[in-house]
């Protein structure tokens, strides 16, 4: 168990696998929850380090980017750093709305990354089409070989189970206090939030909650910071 007081640049990557019947293979990395202050130079910077190290084909952003508008140069500095790359697309999360997602929304789109909140995207990665859609399901049905849903707020993946491969979430941040998790999800949190857990799997769905990597609250106990990375294995049908 590891206590954490006060602002650092500690972070995870968690790693996870997904096996799909496709063509080919590819990597999908979701950030969320960075929650940039005054103290997060230092962060941002090992964000973008990890980032290329990583190199991942789809880079998922999804929200709640800054805590202050006067912090938003860390976010600037984070999406400079990823501006070249091909299939990096954003959502916005409640923390975004409160101070004016317009400001955000510009920001991702003079950098060129893609915003998806409440649309879709449909994009080709290592001979696989796949269908990103942002914040709210599509009400369209999908003819994509692969689907993602990317989140903020974690929703209940019985619905979506038959429509999407991967969804990903954050807002928990794991409740940030853990004292004792099982594969029903990491508690005390679990007690009040239903989606409170790592993951889900549902027939083909798979459902990745991050634990994010910042929050309001300087303080975590047994709940490292983190970015979730899957790798999505092609196999022949």
């Amino acid at each position: 168990m590891k206590l954490e007081i006060g602002t650092n640049d500690h972070f995870e990557v968690r790693n996870e696998k997904y096996s799909a019947a496709i063509a080919g293979s590819f990597s999908v990395l979701y950030l969320s929850d960075l929650h940039f202050n005054r103290n997060s130079n230092a962060i941002a910077l090992k964000m973008i380090s990890r980032i290329n190290q990583l190199d991942p084909d789809i880079i998922l952003l999804g929200g709640d980017y800054v805590d202050f508008k006067t912090q938003l140069v860390h976010l600037e500095t984070l999406l400079k750093s990823i501006s070249h790359r091909d299939n990096v697309f954003a959502i916005a999360g409640n923390h975004d709305y409160a101070f004016g997602v317009d400001t955000i929304r510009k920001m991702m789109e003079v950098h060129k990354i893609g915003w998806i909140e409440n649309s879709s995207v449909n994009i080709t990665v290592k001979n696989t089409s796949v269908q990103i859609d942002g914040t709210q399901p599509s009400a369209h049905s999908n003819t994509s070989d692969f689907s993602i849903l990317c989140l903020h707020h974690p929703v209940d993946i019985i619905r979506f189970k038959q429509k999407y491969n991967l969804v990903f979430a954050g807002h928990l941040h794991g409740c940030q206090l853990v004292f004792w998790q099982n594969e029903k999800g990491l508690y005390p949190g679990r007690l009040l939030f239903k989606w409170n857990m790592l993951k889900k799997e549902i027939d083909n769905a798979h459902f990745y909650i991050s634990k994010g990597l910042g929050g309001r609250v300087p303080l975590r106990f047994n709940c490292s910071k983190e970015m979730v990375l899957v790798e999505v294995k092609g196999h022949e049908k």
